[in-house]
């Protein structure tokens, strides 16, 4: 593994992720005390998440680029989001789970293309503001508990309204994001067992499946043949 490969690998989202899962695991490991013993028998229970992502793009560049454009390219941004959480038993293994989200960051494309005020070519920055609100049905697989921790699995599909969206404005120097939007998240956690709640970090992905582009006529849309949202998240859940 080249020393640029193995920076990169170490200084991710996921590996600090997981090597603060690990540190927990051998923390709670050391404590004999068994916490909440029924807290997962319950039909129902409720929490709430805080969490902060990277959002970002899958772009697929148009096969044919107009005059004017060159290359494309996504830059992750940071963000926040905070839930609900509401939590149904379905057995000892297996949860749903419904977070309506409040998810916010800003989004980066980046056109290598001529600048239409001096003709000159340089990268041009399109922001995008996004103000998500997303309605995510989740399915949670858990292992069996071992101790005050055990770990998880999840998945879920999506609906997203974006209500910073400017898909109605006309003016060309925006770009410009569909309101509606669905996908799949995909992630793993551990739930943490302390005396009085139950604390779980997680890592997940975002997978956007609808076409986020508006077709403005711009030459900035016309080198895109698609757009959709990607994201990565960093979820503390407390309950």
């Amino acid at each position: 593994m080249s020393p640029s490969v193995r920076y990169s690998l170490m200084n991710s989202p996921f590996f600090a992720t997981l090597a603060a899962l690990l540190l927990a695991t051998n923390v709670l490991g050391q404590n004999q005390t068994l916490n909440l013993p029924r807290y997962d028998s319950k039909p129902v229970h409720f929490g709430f998440i805080l969490g902060v992502n990277q959002m970002d793009f899958r772009v697929r560049t148009a096969t044919q680029l107009p005059e004017s454009v060159f290359n494309v390219k996504s830059t992750q941004q940071p963000g926040f989001m905070v839930g609900i959480v509401s939590n149904f038993r379905l057995n000892k293994n297996m949860d749903l789970r419904h977070i309506p989200t409040y998810s916010a960051g800003e989004r980066l494309l980046q056109f290598d293309a001529l600048d239409p005020n001096t003709g000159q070519r340089r990268w041009i920055d399109k922001k995008v503001e996004s103000s998500l609100v997303i309605l995510p049905l989740e399915l949670k697989l858990k292992t069996e508990r071992i101790g005050n921790h055990r770990w998880y699995a999840i998945a879920s599909a999506n609906y997203t309204l974006d209500l910073a969206s400017k898909a109605k404005v006309v003016d060309d120097r925006l770009f410009k994001l569909q309101q509606q939007d669905f996908g799949y998240d995909l992630g793993v956690g551990l739930d943490l067992y302390f005396e009085y709640f139950k604390f779980s970090p997680q890592l997940r992905y975002q997978f956007g499946q609808g076409d986020l582009r508006v077709q403005d006529g711009t030459n900035y849309v016309a080198s895109l043949n698609g757009l959709q949202s990607r994201c990565t998240y960093i979820v503390f859940t407390f309950e």
